[in-house]
C-alpha cells in the first residue's frame, strides 16, 4: 500500500509527473433559491462555467412544472456570459406563480450557447437544487 506514495514522492522529486485525467467539461446550473415575493416567484441560479472556456451568451428554454408534472410556464432564460472558471448568479421572477404551486424546473433545450454551440453546452450541463423543487434536465 506504501508504494505508490513512494513511487510518486520519489518520481516527483527526479522531476517525472503523474499523468493528471483532466476533467470532463462541465456547465453546473445549481437553483439555490426560491423566494415567494406577493404574485411571483423570484428563483436564483448559481451557474458555474468549467467548460474550458468562456460563455459570451447562453440561453435555456426551461419548463416550470408543478408536483403533478402539469406544465405551468414554458421560459427561455437568459443567462448572459460567463467566463471561463468563473461563477455566476442569474436571478427571474415568474410573474403570477407561487413558488409553492412549481414541483420541478425541466432544462428542455439549451441555445443559444457561444461560441462552443447548443449541443456542446447540453452534453455538458449539470444540474441542481438547493431548494424543494427539483430541477432536472
Amino acid at each position: 500500500m506504501r508504494v505508490l506514495p513512494v513511487f510518486h514522492a520519489f518520481s516527483v522529486s527526479l522531476g517525472l509527473a503523474l499523468p493528471v485525467q483532466a476533467a470532463d467539461p462541465a456547465l453546473h446550473i445549481r437553483l439555490d433559491q426560491a423566494t415567494p415575493l406577493q404574485n411571483d416567484c423570484q428563483m436564483v441560479f448559481v451557474l458555474e462555467n468549467r467548460m474550458g472556456t468562456g460563455i459570451d451568451s447562453l440561453q435555456a428554454e426551461t419548463v416550470l412544472l408543478s408536483a403533478e408534472n402539469r406544465v405551468l410556464r414554458l421560459s427561455l432564460l437568459d443567462f448572459q456570459s460567463l467566463p471561463e472558471n468563473g461563477l455566476r448568479v442569474r436571478s427571474f421572477n415568474f410573474a403570477g406563480l407561487a413558488c409553492d404551486q412549481i414541483g420541478r424546473v425541466l432544462f428542455n433545450a439549451v441555445g443559444p450557447c457561444a461560441p462552443q454551440g447548443a449541443a456542446e453546452c447540453a452534453a455538458a450541463l449539470q444540474v441542481g437544487s438547493e431548494t424543494a423543487i427539483e430541477v432536472v434536465k
